[in-house]
């Protein structure tokens, strides 16, 4: 597809995307993403439209009919030579074909293309080949040859050039059966199954056209013991009887790979096909646990991932092992939909490099990210408050009702509501409940958190306050704060301090280590704390803001939280930001309060521009207008 089609079926699929994900996908700037956006809007002519919302380019459909005909025609005109990946791939699927040299001149002409032009896509597909040991050897105007092993020819073509290479290759229904019999028999479902198919035509034209693999590589024989193997001979068997070929064993292995390396399998009755976990993987899934408890101080319970985590690993170790890249599968961009689980994700990628010696790419890293985000989702709907909520009022229980109503719309199934009148309201009465609603102007005697309301109230403000109320039992957040912002909340003029560009990061956190043991919010063992923690693992999010947090030493049951800014110039390297922050013991709260922070904080690293405004604000005032009017760093958990 061209720029344009991807943009668009981005949009489609992801409702949203934000500049950075769409460049990052087309490996283009800001700029080229901002025209080309500018003429799809040309090329829908008013039946739909894109437009920049809150930082994220979201598509808007006018005319549903007038937009599917003017899309079809645009995604179906990127499938011609305009696209550099059409005429890369028709490249390739000539060289591969050809039983004599190639001239470029002969390429151009059958593409319609200036010489230049493939001169240019001849020189991305040598560097696409590289990686594979695959090289065009000859000159442009004498012919061209693709040269390589076998196996990393086939693997070019699945990772990078499989739908045009083999667009329309025809296979007849009694070759196919064997290979769906067998799927059947696994059990392995439609994704796999697709996959496996696309392995299974390149091995097919390949032998057929004379290209059988010779013998592979040590590291494969390890193939030969996994249960996979018994699928591809089920397959080999059946079709070398049929086409009275002999396939050899390396085919045998080739076409075991694509389930040897497959995603995961969501139902027990796969997994019992396939391979028992091993104690080394086992041993590798508590160590990434316990490198993320080490590093980011978030305690993930191994029965939440053992099993279905532990089949993942085993099968993504599987890949890097074997060369195996996952069919691309459009991808939203995680780091920023989730920046804790990416975080978390990139911890395992680490630990698994570490161990294993192999390389963990982007695409395995976003499928880690996705698991650690499920867990995360997981324990913060088990940690959810399950509430008592008096409603009080002094206009009728109408009214009560109806706010009532209301109010539970944006709160668990399981809340529990009682309705008042304010001469009913009495402290005794209201002190046995989580939250008090109340649409009097009257001032409640009570002790918990009380939120007034009209019978008309913003909803999304309402639901950040009621997020809020987890914070409640171990910070002092004013419910009619009016802020998103976690950090801003929980922050007040005594702990924003401005700090020393001239001092090194240990210099800086001493000064607000001192400065909060003067204040007496903490003492000497929290120092000592944050020191042992620096000790194990890095508390820097970036080279720009650093996170130093630890466990409040005592009794201590009130999150403290610290914020200290270094003056910097927007071109200058350096720390431009402390968080410090303690937290009560883990007994006394749950960690998706410090993973809430986490994701507030990793979100404001991301955005450098505002690191350096930060950076030169003098007072906690400025600091909580910044943070309330910045999207960025609306938690998930508190967003709308």
């Amino acid at each position: 597809m061209n720029r344009r089609a991807i943009i668009l079926t981005q949009l489609e699929r992801h409702l949203s995307a934000d500049s950075e994900a769409l460049m990052n996908r087309l490996g283009v700037g800001a700029k080229t993403i901002a025209n080309e956006i500018q003429e799809i809007n040309q090329q829908l002519a008013g039946v739909a439209y894109i437009r920049l919302d809150s930082g994220r380019y979201r598509l808007w459909v006018v005319d549903r009919e007038g937009y599917a005909r003017l899309r079809a025609q645009l995604v179906d005109s990127s499938r011609s030579f305009n696209d550099p990946r059409m005429r890369i791939g028709y490249i390739l699927a000539r060289l591969l074909g050809a039983d004599r040299p190639l001239i470029s001149d002969e390429l151009a002409r059958e593409m319609s293309v200036s010489r230049s032009t493939v001169l240019g896509d001849l020189s991305q597909l040598r560097e696409e080949g590289t990686s594979y040991g695959v090289t065009i050897v000859g000159r442009p105007n004498a012919g061209l040859e693709l040269h390589g092993d076998e196996l990393g020819i086939r693997l070019l073509v699945l990772d990078r050039h499989y739908e045009t290479v083999y667009s329309g290759y025809p296979i007849e229904d009694e070759l196919v059966r064997p290979l769906n019999e067998a799927v059947q028999h696994f059990k392995l479902g439609r994704q796999v199954a697709e996959d496996v198919r696309r392995w299974y035509t390149v091995m097919l034209d390949r032998v057929l056209t004379g290209h059988p693999l010779g013998t592979l590589p040590k590291i494969y024989d390890a193939a030969y013991e996994l249960p996979a193997h018994q699928f591809a001979e089920l397959v080999i068997e059946k079709v070398a009887t049929m086409l009275q070929i002999e396939l050899g064993p390396s085919e045998m292995v080739f076409i075991s790979l694509p389930v040897v390396g497959m995603q995961a399998p969501h139902s027990g009755q796969q997994l019992t096909l396939l391979p028992v976990v091993a104690d080394d993987v086992q041993d590798l899934v508590q160590r990434i646990l316990d490198k993320i408890e080490t590093e980011m101080d978030i305690r993930i319970p191994q029965a939440a991932l053992l099993q279905e985590f532990s089949h993942h690993l085993m099968f993504m170790i599987n890949r890097l092992r074997f060369r195996i890249q996952l069919p691309y599968r459009a991808l939203a961009d995680l780091s920023t939909a989730y920046p804790v689980a990416f975080r978390m994700a990139t911890i395992a990628a680490r630990a698994t490099e570490k161990e294993t010696g192999l390389k963990v790419p982007l695409v395995e890293i976003s499928l880690l990210t996705s698991y650690f985000q499920v867990f995360l989702e997981e324990q913060r709907r088990a940690s959810a408050l399950a509430l008592r909520v008096a409603v009080v009022t002094d206009v009728g229980r109408v009214s009560a009702r109806l706010v009532q109503l209301q109010v539970a719309k944006v709160m668990a199934e399981d809340t529990a509501f009682e309705l008042y009148s304010v001469d009913e309201a009495t402290p005794e009465i209201l002190d046995d409940f989580d939250l008090v609603i109340s649409t009097t102007l009257e001032p409640l005697q009570t002790s918990v958190p009380v939120i007034q309301l009209a019978e008309a109230f913003d909803r999304d403000e309402l639901l950040g306050h009621i997020n809020r109320l987890r914070f409640d039992r171990n910070a002092r957040i004013p419910l009619g704060a009016g802020n998103r912002s976690l950090l801003a909340s929980l922050l007040d003029r005594d702990r924003f301090i401005m700090l020393s560009p001239g001092l090194e990061y240990r210099e800086n956190l001493d000064l607000m280590l001192d400065h909060l043991v003067q204040l007496g919010y903490v003492d000497e063992r929290f120092r000592e704390a944050i020191a042992e923690r620096e000790c194990q693992a890095t508390m820097a999010i970036d080279p720009y803001l650093a996170f130093p947090h630890a466990t409040l030493p005592g009794a201590a049951d009130q999150i403290v939280l610290a914020i200290g800014v270094i003056p910097r110039g927007n071109d200058e390297d350096g720390l431009r930001m402390i968080v410090l922050l303690g937290v009560p013991e883990k007994s006394d709260y749950d960690d998706t309060i410090l993973i809430d922070i986490y994701e507030e904080i990793i979100r404001l690293a991301s955005d450098r521009a505002g690191l350096d405004r930060i950076s030169h604000f003098t007072s906690y005032e400025q600091f909580f207008l910044h943070m309330t009017n910045s999207p960025l760093t609306w938690p998930s958990g508190l967003h709308p």
